[in-house]
């Protein structure tokens, strides 16, 4: 009696920390706001005026007529790129344009911003402060335009990373000496530069509600087998937990027998070992396109 009692106030305590998470999320949660100013509050509120954080805020272009936001986290975004591609481009190359042109009346101050003004490759538009702290806390850059409801991301991460070395723990005589690092996207090219297939497919996603940490499913489209893929997809997203700090975490909930003489995954350092297992197809294993 005493147990099933203790299990009622465990639930009870699981219960009302679930409720203190989900009232803390609300806090920073919701659409951007279209004045600057109450966004700038709002970031400041969440992250606890932290050191880290760098906040610009200026106008630009003739006149002044855009007023600007730029911010990103200092140790995670590469300080170059935001000063030579960024914050010069907004605060001298600005001032270039013929804001009163007849091809430019018809586009707004932010996209005027968007199509014309930075020179960067990888850009998106976000609206909501979800989006906004994630790209924020990792190392990108985020615009914000007094009068606008939305902003644009600039994807400017640039921290100390460890290079590609041999792996420690799987040396071989013959083959190649490169192995997996911490970062994503370096282990995702070494497999890449070994599958030139248009049908490897690598689909990103956050998990953990607190580290975000992004976990990227691999396999080749005519090859994985639906049913499995698919399966993978909806373990990873029935995961509900604060952090994930390392795979062990992954192999422990998404497996079904954690006790078992039989191999259910492998774990390797090796990007030619990962590519050679995505590049077999195993008996009775249909491919993504298949009808079975």
């Amino acid at each position: 009696m005493r147990f099933i009692k203790n299990l009622f106030r465990i639930n009870e305590i699981s219960n009302t920390t679930k409720q203190n998470i989900q009232k803390a999320n609300k806090n920073h949660k919701g659409l951007l706001k279209e004045c600057l100013q109450e966004n700038i509050k709002i970031v400041k509120e969440t992250l606890g005026e932290s050191s880290d954080i760098v906040i610009r805020e200026f106008h630009a272009g003739e006149g002044g007529k855009f007023h600007l936001g730029v911010m990103y986290t200092d140790g995670l975004a590469d300080k170059k790129l935001v000063q030579d591609f960024i914050l010069e481009a907004l605060m001298l190359d600005l001032r270039k344009i013929d804001i009163d042109s007849s091809v430019l009346l018809k586009k707004n101050s932010f996209e005027i911003l968007k199509d014309l003004v930075l020179p960067v490759g990888e850009m998106k538009e976000i609206s909501d402060f979800d989006n906004f702290f994630t790209h924020l806390l990792s190392g990108n850059t985020v615009i914000l335009m007094d009068g606008y409801g939305k902003g644009l991301v600039v994807n400017s991460r640039g921290w100390e990373e460890r290079g590609v070395q041999e792996p420690s723990s799987q040396t071989v005589v013959r083959g190649p000496k490169d192995g997996f690092t911490e970062t994503l996207r370096i282990n995702t090219a070494l497999i890449r530069r070994r599958i030139k297939d248009p049908n490897l497919w690598i689909e990103t996603k956050p998990i953990g509600r607190r580290t975000k940490t992004d976990v990227a499913v691999v396999y080749i489209k005519e090859v994985a087998n639906d049913k499995i893929v698919e399966e993978v997809h909806k373990r990873l997203d029935n995961i509900d937990i604060d952090g994930i700090l390392e795979s062990g975490y992954i192999e422990e909930l998404i497996q079904d027998e954690t006790f078992t003489p039989f191999p259910t995954m492998i774990n390797t350092e090796r990007p030619d070992i990962v590519a050679a297992g995505l590049s077999v197809k195993y008996p009775n294993s249909p491919g993504r396109n298949s009808g079975e």
